[in-house]
């Protein structure tokens, strides 16, 4: 999207209006404008070039014009130092980039690039989802119990946002702008991407999984890993570690947007979590040795009761709700 000529000089000249400033300040950060910006420069030290005087030699000096123009001004010093054209070319050569920082400066004000950012904070309660789209158009996909934190104007060169919980995020792509998401001394860094995070803030593991684009996650030691799509990496806050593997079934770990639940050969204590945030329900267990018996499971029931039914079906385990949303879990 090309700005036109004469909305680019009025806000160089100060005499645009705040809309057509924030525009012109959106459209520097885009590739098309960044290329713009790059020549503008490069046009302004070339016609500064162009009126280079020409008693300005930038090659050697000889020895003897050297001495003679050194005492010249020491003489100057004492005295009044003369005007010149090469004061006049310095003017020349300062005067246009004065002018583009002030404007650039003044650019940057009237769009709140300077100013203080304000925060928004959405937090999602359990049992229910909320979709985010953030001002740049990406879009979050937050899951039950989750907490997302961000900017509601991102910078002209960077875009980042907190998370505690579980998102899904498709990213819209711009080069110029590294979309970044801290996890609280992790990061994970895009240009334009689909990935899915889960990083609660009660377990020890953070999962990062990519479909599509490119990832760079950085640990608590700045150390790096790269993904690629169909990879997913799980880092251990405790320890350090962090494993990249493929998943074989890459749908099943965000299958959670569509309030789908899937398992493989996992302890029911993880089960039991999962189940708290999504239907929003509390479980009390008798004897903690049954948290460890593994199930796998799919399932997109949306009543808790109906899945607990299904588990009780393969196992040895009864839930019996003793109050609404509450579960006794206990061994036959």
């Amino acid at each position: 999207m090309k700005i036109d000529e004469s909305v680019i000089a009025k806000v160089l000249d100060n005499k645009a209006s705040p809309e057509e400033a924030r525009k012109v300040a959106g459209w520097f950060a885009t590739e098309e404008g960044n290329k713009y910006l790059s020549e503008r420069f490069d046009w302004e030290i070339g016609m500064l070039s162009e009126e280079m005087p020409e008693s300005i030699d930038p090659h050697s000096i000889p020895e003897v014009k050297m001495k003679v123009r050194f005492m010249n001004e020491i003489k100057c010093e004492r005295g009044q130092r003369p005007v010149g054209r090469r004061w006049m070319w310095v003017a020349a050569v300062l005067l246009p980039f004065v002018f583009l920082s002030v404007s650039l400066f003044f650019l940057a004000n009237r769009t709140g690039i300077f100013s203080e950012p304000e925060y928004a904070d959405i937090n999602v309660p359990y049992g229910e989802q909320i979709r985010v789209i953030l001002q740049d158009g990406s879009i979050v996909h937050l899951n039950s119990d989750s907490r997302l934190r961000y900017p509601k104007q991102f910078g002209l060169f960077n875009r980042t946002v907190e998370l505690w919980g579980e998102g899904y995020f498709n990213v819209a792509k711009d080069e110029n702008r590294p979309f970044k998401v801290d996890l609280q001394g992790v990061e994970v860094r895009v240009t334009g991407t689909k990935f899915n995070v889960k990083a609660y803030s009660a377990e020890p593991n953070i999962w990062i999984t990519l479909d599509e684009g490119g990832i760079l996650f950085r640990d608590h030691n700045a150390k790096e890993y790269r993904l690629v799509p169909g990879e997913s990496a799980e880092y251990n806050r405790q320890s350090g570690k962090c494993l990249i593997s493929r998943p074989d079934n890459m749908e099943q770990i965000s299958a959670w947007r569509v309030n789908s639940l899937n398992f493989y050969l996992t302890p029911l204590g993880e089960i039991i979590k999962v189940m708290e945030r999504h239907y929003d329900v509390h479980f009390i267990v008798k004897d903690s040795a049954v948290l460890k018996n593994r199930f796998t499971l799919s399932t997109g029931k949306v009543n808790a009761s109906d899945v607990l039914y299904d588990l009780e079906a393969v196992s040895n385990i009864v839930f019996t709700e003793i109050e609404e949303g509450v579960f006794e879990v206990t061994s036959k």
